[in-house]
């Protein structure tokens, strides 16, 4: 084609000189000639129009993408297909080809979806183990006990003044069935241990929600209720013991060895449950804290709440169910709010008006597993259901209820029991199915953020949007319990076989966003001093301005001259006209 072209040129440019050859004897110039003659005809050729674009309805377009991509698939398929042969068949690939092939998989949109239950962050990164305590005898369960804050220690300027330990903040508390109650130092050290006097076994344990009181409340299976005062104080020797110490031949060893608090027990009150007709087990317990005093709340098995006063009379006795099922199976206890679940019903528990109040929230269907109050804000309430999703609704005057978010459920299944610290939900999983090897997990703690919506954020935002924080596995729990503290709060977990509790710090802090800058944030200090100034200023300049005028300032500005000739003139006028009187 391009030597046609060419030709189609030259037979052109030699058309338009009007000969077909150059003369003898021109060399170059003849063919310099026909260069230029060459790119004028080229100039004069007309352009050539461009080829028309096919052109093809929309859904002629749409027909033919389709048919290339089942085309395709139909490609692709045979491929596999063939490739499903060969993994079949012996001798063509390798073992480790065929099992790469072969091997079972989860499906990605499953795996996918999982995106947002994914934890964000490793536990190591806010789990620190504190102690692992091993136990004589199984516990049946653990409690916190919250002490008053310690104050801090006065100094002294007396060279014998001797400085003291600080006092803990919190005492773990791990119940036998036999009624033994063991008290440890959140670092793991056994501080004291008494016996509550139960006749038979004991079933809970709950502790005083403040440091108002430092009380600890055991029920057995016969529905009777021992409460118990505990005192911790600073430990002192007496006369006696530092006279023996001083005249001691022994080895001296330091007294501030061990612990130094002296704790003591004491029986405050024994309660009991009703019985009529029938004979309810208690499988519920919480103290409240009503009027600066901690009260008693217990349910039983046929559905009613019990109650009793600071003296251990009992103030009221109540039905808080209404459909029948296995009673009231939980009580939550914080400040002055008792919150009670009972199957598929929940709701508040009133001690003025001692009566129950039921609430019923939107889209909440099924089981209560587990419900708490959030610590932050009291009108948030927490619960999960049997499924493993976390709800949380606001609770406005303790009638209207509202959905604010929904934490889906995890990979495991199980109710999740719920745990409220400082922005956060600590949460744990129990398998309901656990594995016959022991060294397999069945149990799981986890962190979600109420902080930040539910669900990941959007392309180009910063940041991570699963709601799960961290995820811990571990072996399966028997109980569990978590202390709210200011600076890094603290979980305690049972073993299955109740020998073995270990306590876990968590260092979780809320994200708080920085002040908005101010671009006139520099400038306001400097007004202030100026306006102050100013006001300062003129203050002084009225009072000297109204000091001239009268007064004191009057003597300044006339002098005491010009004052005397005045009062004369005043007098000299008065005697003038009581002349002219008597003249008359």
């Amino acid at each position: 084609m391009r030597e046609l072209w060419s030709c189609f040129i030259l037979h052109m440019i030699h058309s338009a000189r009007g000969d077909s050859s150059c003369p003898a004897g021109a060399g170059a110039a003849c063919v310099a000639d026909e260069t230029i003659t060459a790119s004028q005809v080229i100039r004069q050729m007309p352009s050539m129009p461009p080829a028309p674009t096919p052109q093809v309805d929309l859904i002629a377009q749409e027909m033919n993408e389709l048919k290339s991509l089942l085309k395709l698939g139909e490609e692709r398929m045979g491929f596999l297909k063939e490739l499903q042969g060969a993994a079949s068949s012996k001798g063509l690939l390798s073992v480790a080809q065929v099992h790469a092939l072969t091997e079972r998989l989860p499906l990605l949109s499953e795996v996918a979806s999982q995106g947002e239950k994914e934890p964000i962050a490793a536990a190591e990164d806010f789990l620190l183990t504190k102690a692992a305590l091993p136990l004589v005898e199984p516990a049946v369960q653990v409690e916190w006990l919250l002490l008053r804050n310690p104050r801090p220690p006065t100094t002294s300027s007396s060279s014998s003044s001797t400085p003291q330990s600080q006092m803990p903040t919190c005492l773990l508390a791990a119940a036998q069935a036999d009624g033994k109650v063991h008290l440890f130092s959140p670092s793991g050290e056994l501080v004291f241990s008494f016996n509550t006097g139960h006749d038979q076994i004991v079933t809970h344990m709950v502790t005083s929600p403040t440091h108002e009181e430092h009380l600890i409340a055991t029920g057995d299976s016969g529905g009777a209720i021992r409460v118990h005062r505990v005192s911790v104080r600073q430990r002192r020797a007496s006369k006696e013991e530092k006279l023996a110490r001083s005249n001691s031949t022994d080895e001296k060893v330091s007294q501030y060895l061990g612990p130094q608090w002296n704790i003591t027990v004491q029986a405050h009150r024994q309660l009991q449950l009703p019985v009529g007709d029938d004979a309810p087990t208690l499988t519920a317990l919480a103290i409240a804290n009503h009027k600066s005093s901690g009260e008693i709340v217990a349910g039983d098995s046929k559905g009613r709440i019990s109650v009793f006063a600071k003296n251990g009379t009992l103030k009221a006795h109540v039905d808080a169910t209404a459909m029948e099922g296995p009673g009231v199976e939980g009580l939550h206890s914080y400040h002055s709010q008792v919150l009670f679940r009972a199957g598929m019903e929940w709701g508040y528990v009133s001690l003025d008006k001692a009566e129950v109040k039921h609430i019923d929230c939107p889209n909440f269907e099924g089981r209560v597993a587990d419900i708490a109050v959030d610590t932050q804000q009291l009108s948030k309430v927490l619960l999960s259901d049997e499924g493993g999703a976390v709800w949380v609704f606001n609770v406005k005057n303790r009638k209207d209820c509202e959905l604010e978010k929904r934490f889906p459920a995890g990979e495991a299944e199980g109710a999740l029991q719920l745990a409220a610290i400082r922005g956060f939900v600590i949460g744990l999983q129990k398998n309901p199915s656990p594995s016959k090897d022991p060294g397999v997990s069945s149990s799981s703690i986890l962190a979600l953020n109420m902080s930040q919506p539910v669900g990941r954020r959007r392309p180009g935002e910063t940041g991570a949007g699963g709601h799960v924080i961290w995820r811990r596995q571990r072996l399966a729990v028997r109980d569990w319990t978590v202390q709210r503290k200011q600076h890094g709060d603290l979980i305690a977990l049972l073993s299955a076989d109740g020998r073995e509790v270990e306590i876990l710090e968590v260092l979780m802090q809320v994200y708080t966003p920085p002040p908005s800058s101010d671009p006139f944030s520099n400038f306001k200090l400097p007004v202030m001093a100026c306006a102050v100034v100013l006001l300062l200023g003129y203050q002084f300049l009225k009072q000297k301005k109204g000091g001239s005028a009268f007064g004191a300032g009057s003597r300044g500005k006339y002098g005491k001259s010009d004052f005397a000739s005045l009062l004369n003139k005043k007098k000299m006028g008065a005697g003038g006209l009581g002349g002219l009187k008597g003249k008359r």
